[in-house]
């Protein structure tokens, strides 16, 4: 093979391998559904048991549950702001 060929072959070559690369941040903007109601569940779930813990006496296990039903709060009310804008 000549020099010519294998420059060609070799740049061919990467062409391909870079066209899924490329392709890449089409896929990366695939809609996501979550259950919002699921999560309002857990969360108020969450909420009961920490009301629970704390009316034994187990307030530092209590404040851990109620940050974690106050984190899926909060990330429920990102998704709802996400449906209402166009930019997200």
């Amino acid at each position: 093979m000549s020099a010519l060929t294998v420059s060609a072959v070799l740049a061919g070559g990467l062409l391909l391998a870079a066209a899924p690369a490329q392709a890449a941040p089409a896929q990366a903007r695939a809609s996501v559904s979550v259950n919002i109601g699921e999560l309002q569940v857990q969360a108020a779930k969450l909420r009961q048991q920490a009301q629970r813990l704390r009316s034994q006496g187990h307030f530092q296990e209590a404040n851990v549950t109620d940050a974690r039903a106050a984190g899926i709060e909060a990330q429920i009310r990102r998704y709802e702001e996400c449906e209402r804008s166009v930019h997200c």
